[in-house]
């Protein structure tokens, strides 16, 4: 037989042990003949997929499998982290070794995280303080048969340490099915390409769409993805359903719950910067109408980004329209957001000054039917209304300002001061996963939820390790010592980040 590589034609042996490892790691067998997947199939899969691609050695093709996937290890871009370009090449690296041995078509990737943290008056409330090591590791395998089709598979194990049971995501979720994707063609260099299975689905400055990557068990999604590319402008179009993370085993996403997107991105329209128009649509079970009903989410999102630099100054601004229904319940809610910053260069420290304002409208009236409280939908949380993640884009006037320097190249601090506000009294104050922390429908417990204070800093030795360390301090505002959540909150944490590829 033969098998296509590149428009030549190579003979393909697989030979007959391979075959029949990779059948009984697939499936199991009842005691009555009948054959069904067994539940640990994902780690079978996964050795299987290992397997089929040590028999495609057979081929010896020149390819190379690009093994720079996005975040083996779990960590993330960020602005109070060195960029690449800052940071100097590891002069060792574990897999790279491993992987110089293998065909170009085949590599692995591997990253730990351990992260010790803690926190004091949790809900702002007295006698509920709890401190924890979180650990995650990632181990993946590329295969890149031939130039415009790729596999990616990644396990992930996130354990939680010292922390009370019950042990559930998003801390603990061990052994888990974190990526399992199909690319045909190339999404960063190929004019159209598709994939299709789990991924991650990260957006603009994240205030909406994007992976968590700062939550132990972060989220995923199970998804056809096109992309398409012409110079200036790229479209991303979507069909997905969010995974709901597991505490052991094989995580699956919810029927009906699904989310379906595009995002658009046009470079130098105005110049220096990117506009970045979309649209969304939420179709999820699972809620309540203010009377008390069951009913189903059908909201609609339309949004604009508009980011970029002129000079020695920054901005990124961004606003959104939902509109919809959840039951009888009629959806009308927005929401904007607008930082402005500027670095002096001239300066040994390199400092960078910055201001930034969030609004995202709230609820006038808990009982008549028009929902006006803004749907954060699925973010990437992490510090973007203070470090310690206290706070939703949900009913919120948030001021933020702060300053960045760098010490070295490699290393950075940040400062940063928070103010938060209830945009509506009679709307409740939302934590940054959506839950309500308190409310007080008659409006008179005031509209000041409180102020936070963080300090961070950010080492990264070279590109593969890297060390953080942090601290974020809340205290209630007038809003929160009305509805008995009077408690000063204190979040400090010590990170190891490790990425061994």
């Amino acid at each position: 037989m033969t098998f296509p590589v590149s428009g030549v034609h190579c003979p393909l042996w697989l030979p007959p042990g391979v075959a029949f490892a990779i059948v009984p790691l697939m499936i199991d067998s009842y005691p009555a003949g009948g054959i069904r997947f067994a539940p640990e199939r994902w780690l079978r899969g996964f050795l299987g997929l290992v397997l089929v691609g040590v028999a495609f050695s057979y081929l010896a093709t020149p390819l190379a499998a690009q093994c720079i996937v996005e975040s083996p290890g779990g960590s993330r871009w960020s602005s109070n982290r060195p960029p690449d370009a800052d940071v100097p090449a590891a002069k060792f690296s574990p897999l790279a070794e491993v992987n110089d041995a293998l065909p170009r078509w085949l590599c692995f990737t591997a990253g730990y995280r351990a992260r010790l943290e803690g926190d004091s008056a949790g809900n702002f409330q007295a006698g509920n303080s709890d401190s924890y090591l979180l650990t995650r590791f990632r181990l993946g395998v590329a295969i890149r048969p031939a130039r415009w089709v790729r596999a990616y598979v990644e396990l992930q194990d996130a354990t939680a340490f010292w922390n009370p049971p019950p042990l559930l995501p998003p801390y603990q979720s061990t052994w888990d099915l974190r990526r399992a994707f199909v690319d045909l063609g190339d999404p960063e260099q190929d004019p159209i390409s598709l994939r299709v299975g789990r991924q991650d689905i990260a957006f603009g400055h994240l205030r909406l769409v994007g992976t968590s990557y700062w939550r132990n068990a972060s989220r995923g999604w199970d998804a056809a993805m096109l992309v398409v590319n012409r110079d200036r402008f790229r479209v991303n179009a979507w069909a997905a359903s969010p995974v709901i993370a597991t505490a052991n085993g094989l995580s699956h996403h919810q029927q009906g719950n699904n989310f379906h997107g595009v995002y658009s991105s046009f470079r130098d329209v105005i110049r220096g910067s990117v506009l970045e128009p979309y649209v969304f649509w939420r179709l999820s079970p699972g809620f309540r109408t203010e009377s008390g009903a069951p009913g189903k989410l059908d909201e609609k999102i339309a949004g604009l980004r508009w980011a970029g630099a002129v000079s020695r100054f920054d901005y990124d601004a961004e606003t959104a329209v939902q509109t919809g229904w959840l039951g009888t319940d009629t959806l009308r809610a927005w929401a904007w957001s607008a930082i402005l910053g500027y670095t002096v260069p001239t300066s040994l420290l390199k400092p960078r000054f910055f201001v930034k304002y969030d609004f995202a409208s709230g609820d006038r009236n808990p009982a008549d039917g028009r929902r006006g409280t803004f749907d954060q939908l699925y973010p990437n949380i992490h510090d973007h209304h203070g470090l310690a993640d206290q706070v939703a884009w949900q009913n919120l006037k948030s001021y933020r300002a702060g300053v960045r320097v760098s010490v070295r190249r490699n290393w950075m601090w940040a400062a940063a001061y928070n103010d938060w506000w209830l945009a509506s009294a009679n709307d409740a104050f939302y934590n940054a996963a959506g839950i309500v922390v308190a409310r007080d429908p008659r409006g008179m417990s005031g509209t000041h939820i409180g102020r936070e204070y963080d300090l961070q800093s950010s080492y990264r030795y070279d590109r593969h390790l890297e060390f953080g360390v942090g601290v974020g301090y809340i205290q209630s505002g007038d809003f929160l010592l009305r509805t008995n959540h009077a408690r000063s909150y204190l979040y400090p944490y010590l990170m190891l980040n490790y990425n061994l590829l």
